[in-house]
């Protein structure tokens, strides 16, 4: 009676386990994970920048939210971070931006170790412009069930698609530049822990 006891007692801790697995939501974490750009200026002069703040979530139903802290953005020049957190991002209006996407079922339903290719439809929302946009990603399960999205395409943001361009223009004028493109690719590895 005892061992059969014990044996339900061990089904049932299983049970929940696994079935806690099943149902899980997953947790962007922040230290792990990064999102770069790269902008030119004067033609031919390129710098990769990055946002030290992200932070994010995804369902077990499959819905994707990354949020953006643009005051995090960090060039490698203080004052140039500061002067694009608050003459292109307008961060007192817009603190952040927005990626939004539902994943298909067969991207949660990888087994751990396994890695698979996408294309997703996403929305990505800066300022107060919301556009569609198309975003190529590698997804891998870990063996402790977590979930790495790696860009494997860049993604190719215009500047005046979302209301941005007077203010790299701004940008160009206060640091006496001859041009700053107006269209950056951004790259990103994200991973999200199970909780």
């Amino acid at each position: 009676m005892h061992v059969r006891t014990n044996s339900i007692k061990i089904l049932a801790l299983a049970s929940m386990f696994f079935g806690t697995m099943a149902n899980a939501d997953w947790r962007l974490v922040n230290e792990d994970s990064n999102l770069n750009f790269i902008s030119t200026k004067n033609i031919n002069v390129s710098e990769v920048h990055h946002f030290n703040q992200l932070s994010g979530e995804l369902s077990k139903k499959g819905t994707l939210s990354v949020e953006i802290d643009l005051a995090s953005v960090k060039t490698g020049v203080a004052i140039r971070d500061t002067r694009m957190a608050e003459k292109l991002f307008l961060v007192d209006q817009f603190p952040t931006a927005k990626l939004s996407a539902t994943l298909p079922d067969n991207v949660l339903a990888l087994k751990p170790g396994q890695t698979a290719g996408f294309v997703l439809p996403a929305t990505l929302k800066i300022m107060s412009t919301e556009l569609p946009i198309s975003v190529s990603v590698q997804v891998t399960r870990s063996s402790d069930g977590n979930i790495t999205a790696t860009s494997s395409k860049p993604i190719l943001i215009a500047a005046a698609d979302y209301g941005l361009q007077s203010g790299v223009e701004l940008l160009q004028q206060i640091a006496g530049l001859s041009s700053i493109g107006l269209s950056v690719p951004v790259s990103f590895n994200l991973v999200f822990a199970q909780f």
